[in-house]
């Protein structure tokens, strides 16, 4: 029996090593795995900034498929062993939400898909949430609504810092704010966003047209030929704000995601030319909102 009882012991303690073991190699594996990727999206930052930094070829220019805008389209990229899709964003041509007026916010969520009711009940409290004043929008939410709602913490009454503040905003559903996500940003001064390579939502929201108005709009604004043209259009990429998503392909993979905020410096000044104001790993974001109109 004592025989037994050791034999029993030493199974016992040879599994439990084993587990452990085994447990330590897939958390050493999923380590270098993520210092692995983080490497290469920091390549694929590089990668897209020198593309932007350089001008565009004549030849390039000619050619839609070859000339990398900043809107949204995914472009994939090898690097290192590993898949990536990058997709590249004109930053200024996001709605700010501390310049944005209520009535472009609320158009902006009417076509994201939110009633106009609420809608123009959220807009005003994504405002009153920014603003000085204890006195509320018609509709909106101060620090008297939060409380209201149990919320101690009230209205922030100060510029947002991030667009994540977008979910402590009273009203606001996770399911409204993934969809405000790819549509607005913290960064820049204009109050108006810049409609070069604006998003579909966006377009439609500063225009008064419909969503499918607007993509057929940014489909034929992002050609680079203009139909029966005997020249080029003059390719223009925005900036000097680019917001950079890197996502990890391939059935093997973990689907890690970056997203990062760089700024281009132009020739004449000194330093460095690309300055990464952050970054951002293992996010869950949405896909680019850019979806390429269906053929009739």
């Amino acid at each position: 029996m004592l025989v037994m009882w050791v034999l029993t012991l030493l199974t016992v303690m040879a599994v439990s090593l084993t587990a452990t073991q085994r447990t330590e190699t897939a958390l050493t594996e999923n380590h270098v795995s993520g210092a692995r990727f983080r490497a290469v999206a920091d390549a694929a930052i590089a990668y897209a900034a020198l593309d932007f930094m350089v001008p565009p070829t004549a030849e390039q220019a000619e050619d839609a498929e070859t000339t990398w805008l900043p809107n949204g389209v995914p472009r994939t990229w090898s690097f290192g062993g590993s898949t990536l899709s990058i997709a590249v964003f004109n930053e200024m041509s996001k709605l700010n939400l501390n310049r944005a007026q209520p009535e472009t916010l609320t158009n902006l969520l009417t076509v994201l898909g939110v009633s106009e009711e609420d809608a123009t009940a959220l807009a005003a409290a994504i405002v009153d949430w920014r603003d000085e004043d204890d006195a509320a929008l018609l509709n909106g939410a101060e620090d008297a609504d939060y409380k209201e709602a149990g919320n101690a913490i009230g209205a922030k009454d100060d510029a947002y810092a991030s667009v994540e503040e977008l979910r402590q905003v009273l009203g606001m559903s996770e399911e409204i704010y993934q969809r405000l996500l790819p549509e607005v940003t913290v960064d820049g001064e204009s109050a108006t966003p810049d409609e070069r390579f604006a998003s579909p939502a966006v377009l439609a929201a500063l225009r008064g047209i419909s969503l499918e108005e607007a993509v057929d709009e940014v489909a034929e604004r992002d050609l680079t030929s203009i139909p029966g043209a005997t020249a080029a259009r003059a390719v223009d990429r925005g900036g000097p704000l680019y917001r950079i998503q890197v996502t990890e392909q391939g059935e093997d993979r973990a689907g890690r995601r970056m997203e990062a905020l760089i700024q281009l410096a132009g020739g004449a000044q000194q330093g460095s030319p690309i300055q990464i104001l952050w970054r951002r790993y293992d996010l869950s974001l949405q896909d680019p909102v850019y979806r390429e109109p269906e053929s009739e």
